[in-house]
């Protein structure tokens, strides 16, 4: 896979000026505004795409993405049963719901049903990395089911070292429409490896950075310059308490 990435590196987006996509995402080209640490989603703009805190209303103007949890968000204790081995449930004090268990499905339908019911078209699923693809896939469908589109967290952090890569049918699902990155969850090369592999050679992708993050920010940037649809941001304002453009995404 390294050759393929280095390959990409060097031609950057070559191809994809003569790739069409059946249905033009509106997402694309579009600036991200990744608030999910923010009181609230503010105004927004009308060409920006804006990440709602967990259970706030959309950005008054723009696209907004509904910011929903794999994991018991509040630790409320009501979606059980619970696993017990993820760090990231661990270090933010959340549930790792266990998705054999019936909290799974409620988990989800309480989330989708809120979102759909405030007029939400898009969602985030956070922290599919603590769960196999067959399950995030499932819920993405279930998703689907409410009128609900969703963006990808971290998806290349799904692939388990198979080949060829695990997260590729996830990217490559109907109802996915962009990809969010986190640091230490994949570079512009590898994203771009991905939804070339997904044939989505146009779909959004968007790096957010908070904290000690900016030099990785900064550095993903310049790599991702050779390449249409993807953006970077940074924080510095907490954990996505706010977001600074260091790169805005260019269409084809």
């Amino acid at each position: 896979m390294r050759r393929w990435i280095d390959w990409y590196d060097w031609f950057g987006d070559r191809d994809a000026l003569m790739a069409k996509s059946n249905n033009v995402n509106p997402l694309a080209g579009k600036p991200l505004r990744y608030l999910i640490g923010a009181d609230d989603a503010g105004r927004g703009a009308d060409d920006v795409v804006t990440v709602s805190p967990y259970r706030t209303r959309p950005a008054r103007h723009g696209w907004s993405i509904a910011y929903c949890n794999l994991f018991d968000e509040l630790n409320t204790g009501q979606y059980g049963p619970y696993l017990r081995t993820s760090d990231t449930a661990r270090e933010y004090g959340e549930g790792q719901i266990d998705p054999r268990g019936p909290g799974w499905r409620k988990n989800l339908d309480e989330q989708f049903r809120w979102c759909w019911r405030h007029g939400f078209q898009y969602i985030e699923l956070d922290n599919p990395d603590a769960y196999s693809v067959e399950d995030v896939i499932g819920a993405i469908e279930l998703a689907a089911t409410y009128r609900l589109k969703v963006i990808a967290k971290n998806p290349g952090l799904l692939d388990r070292g198979g080949w060829p890569d695990e997260s590729i049918p996830l990217v490559a699902h109907s109802n996915v429409y962009g990809i969010i990155v986190e640091r230490g969850a994949g570079t512009a090369s590898s994203m771009h490896y991905l939804r070339k592999e997904a044939k989505k050679v146009d779909l959004p992708v968007w790096f957010v950075a908070f904290g000690e993050g900016r030099q990785w920010a900064d550095g993903v940037a310049k790599q991702a310059s050779s390449f249409y649809n993807i953006g970077v941001t940074y924080s510095d304002h907490g954990e996505y308490g706010n977001a600074i453009d260091i790169l805005m995404p260019v269409v084809a």
